[in-house]
């Protein structure tokens, strides 16, 4: 008999809405940086800036973003590389990944497949 259990969702580094406003501007400027960076070096300073912002160290994967849900205004920030993510856009000119947070992912996925 095999028996299915709920996946448990990675929890958000931090949540956007709970940033100080000061944070909340290093961290939308790092990112805006790191989607237009032209190169790697770029981007991973951006990023580890971000990261410092909401006072996290940078994941092992180089990228954190924020939650791209089109459905609602979550504002949960996480590693790109988190499991239960899923693609918000399909495509589109940017360094940074468009993605639905687990959480977001769960309760009212996109309709573009992973």
């Amino acid at each position: 008999m095999t028996v299915l259990t709920a996946p448990r969702l990675t929890p958000p580094l931090a949540h956007h809405n709970d940033l100080l406003p000061v944070q909340q501007d290093i961290f939308n400027t790092c990112m805006d940086y790191a989607d237009n960076a032209r190169d790697t070096d770029a981007f991973i300073r951006a990023m580890t800036i971000a990261a410092k912002a909401i006072k996290v160290d940078l994941p092992t994967s180089g990228c954190i973003v924020m939650c791209a849900c089109p459905d609602c205004y979550c504002d949960a920030i996480f590693d790109s590389a988190a499991p239960g993510l899923r693609r918000a856009e399909q495509s589109g000119p940017y360094n940074l990944p468009r993605y639905q947070c687990p959480a977001c992912a769960d309760e009212h996925p996109t309709p573009i497949e992973d």
